[in-house]
């Protein structure tokens, strides 16, 4: 009887040993468990991934339902596990199996697997049905197990890598990669150019967020070494610099990111493929950044980014059997450290090229795509270009940017700004991604993600100051901030600057001629905003406050004892120059106020970038200047007599008046001058701080000269009633005795030189 007993055991046993888990793979999950990489790792001891078995996936897609099969090419498998991924990270997918194969079950709307072990499968075909919700594309990835002992796939229905070989491996450049047969899931190359050397990592990241890391250690182990990481995650490429605590198994980011010498030269998603090249001296002066110039154990790992940070290696690991000498060519053989892939040799090199890029015309244009550009024979400084394809439109944005930028371009129901939906691709520190947005009157706001967006990225990069984003779009979104295409839209386009990542005031903007039929293959004029009457409010405020306000205000302070007594038109010379100054600055501003009014369609607050908030209040202390404007005119009307015991009283009010008039307005013209819609060069405001500053010279002189003069009596804070000369006799006429000092020709100096400043200034407005 034991005997009986023992030999049942034992069969069992061996059975056991020769299937796959009998109700299918613990990685199987149900809808509401997390669901990890590792799920795919099966808890065999001593397999390993084989890429090369000859397990596939596939998947077709017919509207919302999705064919999927997993077969075996002359061979079998007993075991899988199969789970639907979104292309979208950001996305969560929504769904469900409506057709499974026998000798199946589904543990949650997107994981299935085998319920029997004993069966040598083939090839087995799902359906799963997408939900109206969910309106993202998917994938599917699996793991295949011939059987427990034997090795197993980890694969999935994406395209196969576009990685190739670099041919330069081993000659002219150092690499690390798992090439077989000329492509690669990963490949990473060094190679050196005078103090410098230059990274470039590739890794067929498939859909998720992945990371490729690269160490420099002491040993083979991890701990205390100096790390390149290059990472996916939420549509954008990263390039980080960190370092493994020792002791802790722990990654995290180099302390002093700043101190660390690398320039980020690319990083880019094409096809799946995540792409980071960077270039870093020999010597650092940053601790945790190693020296090149010492040779080191090059440890590489893979695994996911949760959270924007990179997690433990769940995918790959592995070490060089020997230290690596950066300096120098030799071969370098790897070994791998856990069980998946294995990694060939690595070499060195002393040679390099500079990579170039450039937008060009696509020749395309207008035949099957539809585009707005800016060309100059074979060079553009930006294109945006979209086509039609089935049920989707592809657009592709590209500019040739210096730095920290964005490019957005909006569908809007008119040509202005204000309730238009919004694609941006901006470039923060090297890092290229894209994201919609929306915008409320004058203020842009980006959608929290792309779910329910109907949009999917395609890449994002940048490559030698070329930025580049290509996204997919369905026709109409459930979303009413992301407009359907099937209507016709103004395109708005806009540039700027970044702030902390965020779109911050365009610096340029242009609107299309006509609303644009996203369908067809047209090609777009751009309509320039028409700054017409921003220039000639300008221009008008600095007429009447650099150039007739100066003057007038000077003339009547210095020089009511110039010109010995003559008159002209029948009244003080001084008076009737002070008199016509601010009878146009009364003109020219009410004008300038009524101009920009009109503009704006009534009062609007000033948008303006971080840093530049002052700038907001323009159009109150425009508004401040115009009333005192206005008001001072209609206090000179109800002036009192010269002998009036309350006329200084009301020279103490003009005075006043006039004086604050005078300051606020060349604060709001200096003001204006910054604010991106005027277009000025930073020349204008040197000019307007020159400007600034020669006035207050000048009344400091002419109020030194005012002080020495010696006069016989108080006649210079005497008021001389100003008539017309028909109400006396000429010659009856006495006027007061004062000091003769010819000082008009300061006055004609200073006219000279605030005419000076105001042409300079109006002459830059109008060619801005």
């Amino acid at each position: 009887m034991f005997v009986n007993v023992l030999l049942c055991v034992l069969s069992t046993s061996v059975l056991w040993q020769c299937q796959a888990y009998p109700t299918g793979s613990p990685g199987c999950k149900q809808d509401e468990a997390p669901k990890k990489d590792y799920d795919f790792v099966p808890f065999h001891s001593g397999p390993v991934n084989d890429e090369n078995l000859p397990y596939y996936v596939s998947s077709t897609k017919s509207g919302k339902e999705w064919t999927v099969r997993i077969w075996a090419e002359n061979s079998y498998f007993k075991g899988f596990l199969l789970r639907v991924m979104a292309l979208n990270p950001s996305e969560t997918v929504t769904g469900s199996y409506v057709t499974m194969p026998s000798d199946t079950r589904s543990c949650s709307d997107t994981d299935a697997t085998h319920s029997r072990a004993d069966t040598n499968r083939t090839s087995l075909t799902f359906v799963w049905k997408q939900s109206d919700e969910m309106s993202g594309d998917v994938y599917f990835k699996a793991t295949i197990v011939h059987s427990k002992t034997t090795d197993y796939k980890i694969t999935t229905s994406l395209p196969k890598s576009s990685i190739v070989r670099d041919p330069e491996c081993g000659s002219s450049k150092g690499c690390q990669s798992d090439c077989h047969s000329g492509t690669c899931s990963y490949q990473v190359t060094w190679q050196k150019t005078a103090n410098l050397m230059r990274f470039e990592f590739q890794q067929d990241f498939g859909a998720g967020n992945k990371y490729q890391a690269l160490g420099l250690s002491s040993d083979q182990k991890m701990g205390n070494d100096s790390v390149m990481v290059c990472k996916a995650y939420g549509g954008k490429v990263e390039f980080e610099q960190g370092y493994n605590i020792p002791q802790m198994f722990k990654f995290r980011p180099v302390t002093n990111p700043n101190n660390t010498g690398i320039n980020v030269i690319e990083t880019s998603q094409v096809d799946n493929v995540i792409q980071c090249v960077i270039e870093r001296p020999i010597n650092s002066t940053n601790p945790e950044v190693f020296t090149l110039s010492q040779p080191w154990y090059v440890l590489h790992s893979m695994g996911s980014v949760l959270g924007g940070n990179i997690s433990y290696h769940y995918t790959t690991k592995s070490a060089s059997s020997n230290v690596v000498n950066f300096l120098s060519v030799g071969a370098v053989q790897t070994t791998v450290v856990s069980s998946t892939t294995t990694s060939h040799a690595a070499t060195t090199t002393t040679q390099t090229t500079t990579s170039t890029s450039n937008i060009s015309p696509d020749p395309e244009c207008g035949t099957t795509k539809g585009c707005l550009e800016s060309c100059s024979g074979t060079r553009c400084t930006y294109m945006i270009t979209w086509q039609k394809r089935n049920d989707l439109v592809r657009f592709e944005m590209m500019q040739m940017s210096p730095g920290n930028q964005y490019q957005a371009i909006g569908l809007s129901s008119d040509a202005k700004m204000g309730g238009d939906s919004v694609m941006t691709c901006k470039v923060d520190r090297g890092m290229v991604s894209f994201e919609l947005g929306y915008t409320t009157g004058t203020s842009y706001s980006a959608l929290p993600s792309l779910v329910g967006s109907g949009v999917s990225i395609i890449e994002t990069s940048q490559t030698a100051g070329r930025v580049r984003c290509v996204v997919e779009r369905t026709l109409s979104s459930i979303n009413p901030k992301v407009f359907s295409l099937t209507q016709k839209w103004y395109l708005l386009r806009s540039t700027g600057p970044l702030a902390s990542g965020a779109v911050t005031k365009h610096s340029t903007r242009s609107a299309s001629s006509s609303p644009v039929d996203f369908l067809s293959t047209s090609l777009i004029t751009e309509e320039q905003p028409d700054n017409l009457l921003v220039k000639i409010h300008g221009s008008f405020m600095m007429i009447a406050w650099v150039m007739f306000s100066s003057i007038g205000i000077v003339t009547a302070r210095f020089f009511k004892n110039g010109w010995e007594g003559k008159t002209l038109m029948g009244q003080k010379v001084w008076f009737q120059i002070h008199r016509t100054c601010m009878v146009l600055v009364f003109t020219f501003t009410v004008s300038a106020f009524v101009v920009i009014f009109v503009d704006v369609g009534g009062y609007r607050e000033v948008v303006v970038e971080e840093g530049k908030g002052y700038l907001r209040y323009h159009p109150i202390l425009g508004i401040i200047v115009t009333t005192l404007t206005v008001i001072n005119p209609i206090m000179s009307l109800f002036r009192c007599a010269p002998t009036d015991s309350r006329r200084p009283i009301f020279y103490i009010a003009h005075f006043t008046v006039g004086t604050v008039a005078h300051i606020l307005a060349a604060i709001t013209v200096l003001f204006g001058m910054n604010i991106d819609r005027s277009n000025l060069p930073a020349e204008a405001s040197y000019i307007m701080y020159a400007y600034i500053a020669v006035f207050v010279m000048i009344e400091i002189t002419l109020e030194l000269l005012k002080l020495c003069q010696t006069q016989t009596d108080t006649s210079s804070h005497v008021a001389i009633e100003m008539k017309y000369i028909a109400d006396k006799d000429e010659k009856s006429i006495k006027f007061e005795e004062r000091p003769v000092i010819r000082k008009e020709i300061f006055l004609y100096f200073h006219i000279l030189l605030m005419v000076g400043f105001c042409s300079s200034l109006v002459v830059l407005l109008i060619m801005s």
